[in-house]
């Protein structure tokens, strides 16, 4: 199949699905088939940077059980109206970029010089042989 010559644009619904179908598993390769966009397109939903509030919009449609795309139909046909939101719910950008950030913060290196060789528990030890204060 010969791939278009204009490379296909995500709207904002479609941003929405995204938010929908990867909260309940969807992988990178079937979004990208479903779609045709490259996968980094959905990480920049994912994380809100492209169409920020299409995760919100897709929370308040799906609570109010307005069904924008035929995959999200089939979803909550197979696996309840419930367990779709909950899921989607769960799966806030804020969130991720809260813990992305966190985890940057606890991987950093410690400041030089105070006290990164010590392991939890451990106490200062004197190395040389001296009295103190000499």
């Amino acid at each position: 199949m010969p791939r278009p010559s204009i490379r296909p644009r995500l709207t904002f619904e479609d941003a929405m699905s995204v938010h929908v179908l990867r909260a309940q598993g969807v992988i990178f390769s079937e979004l990208t088939r479903l779609f045709g966009v490259s996968p980094a397109r959905f990480y920049e939903i994912l994380y809100g940077n492209l169409y920020p509030g299409s995760w919100s919009s897709a929370v308040e449609r799906l609570t109010a059980n307005d069904i924008w795309h035929p995959d999200i139909a089939l979803l909550i046909e197979r696996r309840g109206h419930g367990q779709v939101l909950a899921a989607v719910k769960a799966a806030n950008p804020n969130k991720k970029l809260f813990e992305r950030e966190l985890k940057r913060l606890r991987t950093s290196a410690p400041i030089p010089g105070r006290g990164a060789n010590l392991r939890p528990g451990s106490t200062l030890r004197r190395t040389s042989r001296r009295p103190m204060g000499r």
